[in-house]
């Protein structure tokens, strides 16, 4: 059942492109200049095919012969470019991307550096923190009387601790 539907949607898909190839021909052969386009290039490849095949009644294997250099020749052209691609890709990667990767690592590791100092530096604020916090606590001469900088009330400045 499914490859039943399956033959019948690409029967109209076929349908529907070869009648929209068929109008789109027919709307561009309305423009002269088409027109003379198409009867060259239709001229000239007429030409060319029975020039062709003339060649090939003649002398086939000179023909064969003919297009086994040319062959041949476009064949180590590729080579040649082929090579050149390798080498330049060789190249690409030992002048830049291998230095790239190298200092890339070398800023991974200096920035994993960076934030183990940091964290060390965070846990000393924080260790200094604790120890105010410490010595607030302990008894001292003017503890009766208010101190200086009192840490422990709000303060009238926003985002400031003490007044």
């Amino acid at each position: 059942m499914n490859s039943t539907r399956t033959r019948s949607r690409s029967g109209k898909l076929m349908k529907g492109i070869m009648l929209g190839a068929a109008v789109g021909g027919a709307i561009a052969m309305l423009d002269s200049g088409t027109r003379r386009r198409v009867a060259t290039k239709t001229t000239s490849w007429k030409d060319s095919t029975m020039g062709m095949v003339d060649r090939v009644r003649e002398d086939p294997s000179g023909v064969m012969n003919d297009w086994q250099g040319r062959l041949k020749s476009a064949s180590a052209v590729l080579k040649d470019a082929i090579n050149d691609a390798q080498s330049l890709y060789e190249r690409v990667s030992d002048d830049i991307i291998e230095p790239v990767k190298e200092q890339s690592s070398e800023l991974i590791a200096s920035t994993k550096d960076a934030a183990e100092d940091l964290q060390e530096i965070g846990m000393k604020v924080k260790e200094a923190g604790e120890e105010i916090k410490e010595d607030e606590g302990a008894p001292t001469a003017s503890s009766d009387q208010e101190s200086i900088h009192p840490v422990d009330r709000p303060s009238p400045v926003p985002g400031k601790i003490g007044s």
